[in-house]
């Protein structure tokens, strides 16, 4: 009869090392700045390759809530799906911080992802943005006006707030008492005057910024916060421009967009895998 008790050791040491293994998958709370928030959660499939589709994940919270635990659970899905992802955080906006220090933040978490893509297996020579609410209104403000060595290849902008215009977003703020946050945001005041300069305002919106970025909108259409109506603008802009563009619009969802619904959650994860996978 055969002795097999040489193999022991290696068994009980592959039993301890799994654990190990399988953990690093899911890297939790990576600084990639000093700040409290400027953390991010990396998420690695099984084996990822230079051919891995990488995804940057921004979170929802009007620029001023939450943070990255509001879309850990799609980071996770669409990990499982075979994409890495970051799922980034970042900082609120405030009296000292704006627009441009949260684009940085992003950009640093990008940096990050890129420094680190050869100890982990992937390749972070190029990325899609996928943003949600606040986080969605980032993604497409950080793909069109990133640095040229970004190479971005999609968006994907759920329930985004992308046209920050006179009409249909600037005054029903300032009616409703809410402008704080965008005047934070542009870091600058909003004047109600007729005719009155709200160039800070265009330039912390998409709108006004579009590129040749392969864009995807999705947005429910009864959402409460941000009328879908601006999608469908952003939408014509798009085609306008020439840009490849798809808008999905989810009938009687509000401003999760529906990721709070396990089925129109597992649809919108779809059309992100497809997006993705059509142009990375």
């Amino acid at each position: 009869m055969k002795n097999y008790s040489f193999i022991l050791p290696f068994l009980a040491l592959l039993l301890v090392a799994s654990p190990a293994v399988f953990a690093q998958q899911h890297m939790y709370h990576q600084k990639y700045g000093s700040a409290k928030q400027q953390t991010l959660d990396l998420f690695l499939p099984k084996d990822p390759t230079k051919k891995t589709p990488v995804i940057i994940m921004l979170h929802g919270g009007a620029w001023t809530l939450g943070g990255n635990e509001y879309t850990d659970k799609h980071a996770r899905d669409m990990c499982s799906r075979g994409f890495v992802v970051a799922n980034v955080d970042y900082r609120y906006v405030n009296d000292s911080v704006h627009g441009d220090d949260l684009l940085d933040d992003i950009n640093n978490a990008v940096q990050w992802v890129q420094d680190n893509a050869k100890k982990y297996g992937y390749n972070a020579k190029s990325f899609n943005l996928v943003g949600i609410s606040a986080g969605a209104h980032l993604s497409l403000l950080y793909g069109y006006t990133a640095n040229a060595k970004r190479e971005i290849k999609s968006i994907t902008a759920m329930c985004a707030p992308s046209v920050f215009d006179e009409k249909t977003f600037l005054a029903p703020l300032y009616k409703q008492g809410r402008i704080k946050i965008l005047e934070d945001l542009a870091n600058a005041k909003y004047n109600p005057a007729p005719g009155a300069d709200i160039s800070a305002f265009k330039k912390v919106s998409p709108y006004f910024h579009i590129k040749n970025i392969p864009t995807q909108l999705i947005h429910g259409t009864s959402d409460e916060l941000v009328d879908y109506h601006i999608s469908v603008k952003f939408n014509e802009k798009l085609k306008e421009m020439n840009v490849p563009a798809n808008l999905i619009l989810r009938p009687g969802k509000g401003h999760d967009v529906g990721m709070n619904s396990p089925d129109t959650e597992q649809a919108n994860l779809e059309a992100i895998d497809i997006w993705i996978k059509k142009f990375d």
